[in-house]
């Protein structure tokens, strides 16, 4: 099959749109932010900026496909379907005569580009991609009809992968949600129940270990950091860090189902994340971390886990942390004083009867989801393959 470089494939559209200029108003925009990885899937509603028009924007429509490159390894690659304006770190393409845009879109987002864009990258702190060297990478280029047939598949597999992580996003909110229903505001405490502090519940209150990367190993235990902790009360596994056995006291090298991991430091906005443990896991925790072990006689841990989440969610931890030059630190001391509700037992297994019921659901979609993205990965190729 015929290759031919980037530049051959699309061209950059910089037109831009000024702060003062009316159309800047009228016209949606577009950050880094609102672009799903992999999938390039838009919400301009989760997490998105206002477009305020405080600095420069470049003007796209439905013929562009928009390259996030700011942290290539990210893989942020849209395809808009209407006429908007983005940040600068988004750059418009325009397909050329005989190019699907769907097709470039794709090829875009492959394995072998974002290698390339990772590897050719400028900067280090905040990594972009260099755009004179990507434009010289070789894209294969089959038939309008192939790339349309090829584009058309590939489109099905990443549809797939859209509805499971709507399901994902759907229990991301619904947590929160039944919280507030069934017990109000942990602050407020409208509906009076009793309250305690976490150190009225817990058995123990322990803080893990520090350990230099450069000493990491590849078939060792399993040592969880701050990253590993979503902002759902999920733990997150899909980067994770291996310590040689026996480093650290027994205590500290064992997870069991119930724990609840607390992000002790972290930025201002992340410090207070919080996981509850599912299963038992023999592993290790960063300093960065904390984990609770609760009294159960007492509390739920999906209860408590979402207490604590709701609190995070409303800022309590950002504005009681300690703030140092470039992080902030929410110690055991403050932990142990942290308030949390405590409403009749039966209550709180009910709520977390409910949450692990929703939770096995959302595991089902993210393992869906993971082969889903698999499948889009291999079959990018093997249709390249086919075509030649």
């Amino acid at each position: 099959m015929r290759a031919a470089p980037l530049a051959e494939l699309c061209e950059l559209d910089r037109r831009s749109v000024r702060p003062g200029d009316p159309l800047a108003g009228e016209l949606p925009f577009v950050g880094v932010e609102n672009v799903a990885r992999d999938t390039g899937f838009l919400d301009l509603g989760a997490n998105s900026r206002v477009g305020s028009g405080k600095s420069a924007a470049f003007l796209f429509d439905e013929r562009h496909v928009l390259y996030g490159k700011l942290a290539p390894y990210l893989n942020k690659v849209a395809t808009p379907d209407f006429a908007g304006r983005c940040s600068t770190e988004l750059l418009p393409l325009l397909p050329r005569a005989g190019v699907d845009r769907d097709f470039l879109a794709h090829m875009l987002r492959r394995r072998e580009t974002v290698r390339f864009a990772v590897d050719s990258a400028n900067g280090t702190r905040m990594p972009r991609t260099d755009m004179k060297m990507l434009m010289t990478l070789p894209i294969p280029f089959p038939p309008l009809d192939t790339q349309r047939r090829i584009a058309g598949m590939l489109n099905r597999a990443a549809r797939i992968v859209r509805l499971r992580d709507k399901t994902n996003g759907c229990f991301r909110r619904f947590v929160p949600a039944l919280f507030a229903r069934m017990f109000g505001d942990p602050l407020e405490n409208p509906m009076r129940w009793k309250a305690g502090k976490i150190g009225d519940v817990a058995i123990s209150i322990d803080t893990g270990f520090a350990y230099a990367k450069s000493r990491l190993v590849d078939d060792g235990l399993l040592h969880l950091r701050p990253f590993n902790i979503g902002r759902n009360a999920e733990l997150d596994m899909a980067d994770t860090y291996r310590v040689p056995h026996g480093i650290a006291p027994a205590s500290r090298d064992s997870l069991r189902s119930g724990d609840i991991l607390f992000n002790n430091t972290n930025s201002r906005k992340l410090v207070g994340k919080t996981a509850l443990v599912r299963e038992d896991i023999e592993a290790g925790f960063s300093n960065h971390v904390t984990r609770v072990r609760l009294d159960p006689s007492v509390c739920d841990p999906a209860f408590t886990a979402s207490c604590l989440l709701s609190l995070w969610l409303k800022g309590y931890f950002r504005e009681r942390c300690t703030q140092w030059v470039n992080q902030a630190a929410y110690g055991s001391r403050l932990i142990v004083q942290t308030p949390i509700l405590l409403p009749p037992l039966e209550e709180q297994r009910r709520f977390g009867a409910l949450v692990n019921r929703a939770a096995r659901v959302a595991t089902i979609a993210k393992a869906g989801a993971a082969s889903a993205s698999a499948l889009t990965a291999a079959l990018a190729p093997r249709l390249l393959e086919q075509a030649s």
